[in-house]
């Protein structure tokens, strides 16, 4: 019923009241039932002693059912598992179970069951243009497995300031040697490098601060000139200096730990694989996802050289009089003819190579975890059976190898 033939049959309603004509008598004269009749009636006594308005009344109706209704019980799960679990990430729980819906009615229908925070005004960031400028930094965490005892995890990230696009990894350790295999993989995933990028006063980058001049690692500087970028110190104490990098530990602590399990660090990593595919390179923001804004900025990164930087940890080691040498708690075999010699070991995130005196590889290992309780012995060269052989192994260069054993062993 429109809006002015409801005024119109209140009016000839209250004017038959008024000429005591009853209730049935009223329905009956004009065709409408008597509780519609007692409706129009009370509602007019209502309005009388009621302040009048002249604009509308929200019209309360009633409610329809939602494709979300029968997820509303699993919202509730998650809301009071993860009790800072977001709405996006909420959505892609449903969505994963079949939820054919859309993000906007999970979005209100998790804030009316918990209201937003009071936003915070943020800190104006200086812009750049593309390919000059990149942040780096770690973010240690502490992941419960399901099927692993718990751990420390470091995480590694790297941001393009002018498209936003990130790279996150995990390491055991944030040392020098996980700093430069993060960034390689990083410029590999990005095909290219940023001119300039910041860092905080960590020691694989920083030494010490002379005054107000930064002393960097040789190591670092040379990793730095391969590559062709610059690092760049900021201010002591000024995470500020830095907020790219700093904001995407928020998305990342939001986005990827909120509302996952992971196994073990396997299962942890894999995970952060998949979710740089789908979900964190087609974020949008400003209308844009971070794979469009990259595309006009990827022309102007550096070039990557030829071949990759060798970020390999280089130790001296003895070869114990069982044939095994030690590293981090557990011990690696190497063949027995090589027993009290002073072996060169190459280690890198995932593979152990054992090196003679002339550099021939004669020991292949897969990277065990570190052990404090119980070390792993690798009896076998390789992990898969097969036999020792020089042929197998990376041909190191001879740069390394001169160097001393007190500068490389630990």
């Amino acid at each position: 019923m429109s809006r002015g033939a409801r005024e119109t049959l209140m009016h000839e309603v209250v004017t038959l009241a008024r000429a005591k004509m009853s209730r049935r008598a009223i329905a009956r004269t004009l065709g409408i039932s008597r509780n519609t009749v007692r409706a129009l009636l009370a509602e007019h006594e209502a309005k009388r002693v009621e302040p009048s308005s002249a604009l509308p009344t929200e019209v309360k109706r009633a409610p329809r059912a939602s494709k979300l209704d029968a997820f509303k019980p699993r919202v509730a799960e998650l809301l009071k598992r993860f009790n800072d679990i977001t709405a996006q990430r909420v959505y892609e729980t449903l969505r994963d179970e079949g939820f054919d819906g859309g993000y906007t009615a999970v979005k209100r229908y998790v804030r009316t069951q918990r209201p937003p925070a009071r936003p915070t005004p943020s800190l104006r960031t200086p812009e750049y243009d593309p390919g000059e400028m990149a942040e780096s930094d770690w973010s240690p965490y502490e992941v419960k497995f399901t099927h692993a005892p718990p751990a420390i995890v470091q995480g590694f990230s790297y941001v393009l300031v002018h498209s936003r696009r990130k790279y996150y990894a995990f390491y055991e350790s944030n040392d020098l040697f996980a700093l430069m295999d993060g960034h390689v993989r990083a410029f590999q995933r990005f095909g290219g490098c940023a001119a300039t990028c910041k860092y905080d006063s960590q020691k694989p980058v920083v030494l010490r601060w002379e005054g107000q001049q930064a002393i960097y690692n040789p190591r670092f500087l040379a990793f730095a000139t391969h590559y062709d970028f610059r690092p760049f110190a900021v201010r002591r104490g000024h995470p500020d200096d830095k907020p790219r990098v700093e904001r995407s530990f928020w998305e990342l602590e939001r986005s990827f730990f909120n509302g996952r399990e992971f196994r073990d660090f396997q299962d942890l990593c894999a995970q952060l694989a998949r979710w740089h595919d789908h979900i964190l390179d087609r974020r949008r923001l400003k209308k844009r996802t971070a794979l469009e804004r990259f595309a006009l900025e990827k022309p102007l990164l550096t070039p990557l050289p030829r071949h990759p930087y060798d970020t390999a940890r280089v130790v001296y080691r003895v070869c114990s009089i069982d044939g095994f040498v030690a590293w981090r708690g557990n011990r690696y075999a190497v063949p027995y003819d090589y027993v009290t010699d002073i072996l060169v070991v190459r280690i890198t995130t995932r593979e152990l190579f054992v090196y003679a005196a002339d550099l021939s590889c004669i020991a292949r290992h897969r990277a065990a975890p570190a052990s404090t309780s119980t070390p792993a012995t690798f009896t076998r060269a390789r992990v898969d059976g097969a036999p020792w052989t020089s042929t197998r192994c990376a041909t190191p260069s001879r740069a390394w190898a001169r160097a001393r054993p007190s500068s490389c062993g630990r």
